[in-house]
């Protein structure tokens, strides 16, 4: 399986260097304080998060406030609605709300007189068969890759998001991958996070999101990988920062040899 994981990721590799990606526009801003609004609702979870906070300039130092006591719904397209409850400072929960494949979610937020709307549809629920490792070496360095391994669906456009938990501790950075060059095949792409050394304990979190929250966290990699800072495109209506993710999640763990 190695020898094939380290076949497959050369060519990868390869078509990464030699392929273009697609340039997404989206308008700087950095003068008008907005909304940012950050919700996701996710398969196999009864319990559902929103934050909401206001936007700083790039030069502000302060804490970044909390937007509380605002109307906050979330439904589906069966009906099924619930009021978010404020739980902490600019934090709203849906509880004993279950989520299914092939529904559509819609989160509405009343702040004042301005509404915002976003929505999205569950996927198709994607898992990790397997998480393998290696060393990779970069000129005088080496890391040690991350290899989600999974099946991919044909016919459908997939995009996939990470989380990296090294020894309890969420690892810094975005991790994004699509499936524009492997739809309907198994799955091999690597991910690099830095600070994974041997014997760790990782656990890998996989998000299947839709391209909307893609593009979003595609900006925001591009800015910091140091491209000009920009607002990413949000899939709200109204003109708030942020987006509403309706996902799939699949967990694995691995100690680093």
């Amino acid at each position: 399986m190695k020898s094939i994981i380290r076949l497959s990721i050369f060519f990868i590799l390869l078509g990464i260097i030699s392929s273009c990606t697609k340039v997404i526009e989206v308008d700087i801003n950095d003068k008008d304080p907005q909304y940012v609004i950050e919700g996701f609702v996710t398969l196999g979870e009864t319990t559902h998060r929103v934050s909401i906070t206001k936007s700083q300039n790039l030069s502000s130092s302060s804490v970044t406030p909390t937007v509380d006591n605002v109307i906050v719904v979330l439904s589906d397209d069966l009906g099924n609605s619930q009021t978010m409850v404020l739980v902490s400072p600019g934090i709203y929960e849906a509880t004993a709300y279950p989520v299914a494949e092939g529904r559509t979610y819609s989160l509405s937020v009343n702040i004042a007189s301005e509404v915002f709307v976003a929505s999205g549809k569950m996927m198709q629920n994607v898992v990790i068969d397997t998480l393998e490792t290696f060393a990779f070496s970069f000129g005088p360095t080496s890391l040690n890759a991350l290899v989600p391994v999974r099946q991919d669906p044909g016919g459908i456009d997939n995009y996939y998001k990470f989380n990296i938990i090294a020894n309890n501790i969420l690892k810094p950075g975005i991790f994004i991958q699509e499936d524009a060059y492997n739809d309907g095949n198994l799955m091999m792409e690597p991910i690099f996070a830095d600070g994974i050394e041997s014997g760790d304990t990782v656990d890998v979190e996989m998000f299947g999101i839709d391209e909307s929250v893609f593009k979003y966290f595609y900006t925001l990699q591009q800015n910091e990988q140091g491209a000009t800072p920009a607002n990413p495109t949000s899939n709200f209506s109204g003109g708030c920062l942020g987006y509403f993710s309706v996902r799939t999640k699949s967990v694995k763990q691995i100690v680093i040899p």
